[in-house]
């Protein structure tokens, strides 16, 4: 598994998580424009990503996520709560966001993954 961090702060928030053929955005607070250019650094093309998992709702961590699920229809997975919210916030997002369960795993291709509640 490899974890590339293109943005981590209160100006944006995205990372990679990369392990075989799965591709995985963890938040998308950066633009689409960085976004693509760091992912085609790595030889990623944002259509081949497999998904993009939204930790929280807060605005330097979804502040490029219009545009990306615009541009690229990846499925965007996040707790019920946060999936409200994107929802509320986003109406783009409605019909891309899959619910994902809080405290129990579930895989997106080949990455188990747990969502858990933060104050």
């Amino acid at each position: 598994m490899e974890l590339t961090t293109f943005a981590s702060g209160s100006t944006g928030n995205c990372a990679l998580v990369s392990t075989g053929q799965t591709r995985v955005l963890i938040d998308a607070g950066i633009s689409f424009l960085k976004l693509k250019t760091f992912l085609n650094d790595l030889g990623c093309a944002p259509e081949a990503l497999s998904g993009v998992l939204i930790t929280h709702e807060h605005s330097d961590h979804i502040k490029g996520l219009s545009t990306l699920v615009k541009r690229t229809e990846l499925p965007v997975f996040a707790p019920r709560r946060v999936a409200t919210e994107l929802w509320r916030r986003l109406p783009e997002t409605d019909g891309c966001v899959q619910v994902v369960p809080v405290d129990e795993p579930f895989f997106l291709g080949e990455l188990r993954v747990t969502a858990f509640e933060t104050p």
